[in-house]
């Protein structure tokens, strides 16, 4: 493990790398307010145990990244794109194997339609297709509205944790802790037993790291993508894997079923027991996945 400060896009973005340098590199990109220790190390060692330099990184406004006043600085989906890009140029990496997880599938899809040069495969893991209104459909979703829009909104129980939350914000450290804690425990599936001891170390090391924790919620007011994001998914000829849990409370599989179904060619993993996360006993499962689609023998 090798961790490095880069300068991308204007600002600085913590990363740190896994593996031998020459081989196939694999850039993992992590959701909406989450940090890149998210990949877990023993994941990770899976991908580098089976031939690939991986890197992971923290996306501006969390972790030990440049944290912006969004207000004065707003930013878009393209530059996020342009971070993970920058990550890659800071490597020397010509093209990688991009893995993005939500709102880093997102990400991942953008980078694939502007630059499909610098992308050798494309995996989209608990995501959603790229289309107009998807981060205002959320936002009316945590309201308690009822959002509109051709898939389907969070469950309920995302949907209540998020109202519970607004309705009574943390206000100190153990608070927040025990917010992200229970919003785990939320998003992980029903048929996996929650492992509270090990989210709560995860949790207290990226709260203890983070230059200021109120930041990453900035990545809620990131504006939707565009139609022509959309349109351009149609006509991508990136190697795709879609993963997706069948209990995803945040992304509803069908969600998953439709990127795989826009992006031509894309094949799709259904996972039963996975939610909105990544749990330990599909890390071989995923691994092999990923290690399969990125050239490696299965």
């Amino acid at each position: 493990m090798a961790e490095r400060m880069v300068k991308s896009n204007g600002i600085e973005l913590w990363t740190e790398s896994f593996g031998e340098p020459g081989n196939p590199p694999i850039l993992l990109v992590m959701g909406a307010s989450a940090q890149g220790l998210l990949w877990p190390e023993e994941f990770i060692e899976l991908l580098v145990a089976g031939g690939r330099y991986v890197i992971r990184y923290d996306h501006r406004d969390t972790g030990q990244s440049t944290c912006l006043d969004f207000q004065k600085n707003p930013y878009t989906l393209e530059d996020l794109a342009r971070d993970a890009l920058g990550v890659l140029d800071a490597y020397g990496i010509a093209a990688a194997h991009l893995v993005g997880a939500s709102l880093g599938g997102m990400i991942c899809q953008l980078v694939s339609i502007r630059h499909p040069e610098r992308v050798r495969s494309l995996t989209v893991m608990m995501s959603t297709p790229l289309r107009p209104g998807i981060m205002e459909s959320f936002q009316q979703a945590f309201q308690g509205k009822t959002p509109e829009g051709e898939l389907p909104p969070p469950a309920p129980r995302a949907i209540a944790v998020q109202l519970a939350a607004a309705s009574h914000p943390p206000r100190n450290r153990e608070e927040i802790i025990e917010l992200q804690v229970k919003m785990a425990r939320t998003m992980a599936a029903s048929a996996v037993p929650f492992d509270e001891q090990e989210c709560r170390r995860t949790v207290e090391r990226m709260f203890n790291r983070a230059r200021n924790p109120a930041s990453s919620m900035n990545h809620g007011f990131v504006p939707s993508p565009t139609p022509a994001h959309a349109e351009a998914l149609k006509h991508l000829r990136v190697p795709t894997l879609v993963i997706h849990g069948t209990d995803d409370p945040m992304f509803p599989a069908a969600h998953g079923v439709a990127v795989a179904e826009r992006i031509p060619g894309a094949k799709l993993l259904m996972l039963e027991a996975m939610g909105h996360d990544l749990p330990r006993p599909l890390f071989g499962e995923i691994s092999r996945a990923l290690l399969a689609h990125t050239g490696a023998k299965a």
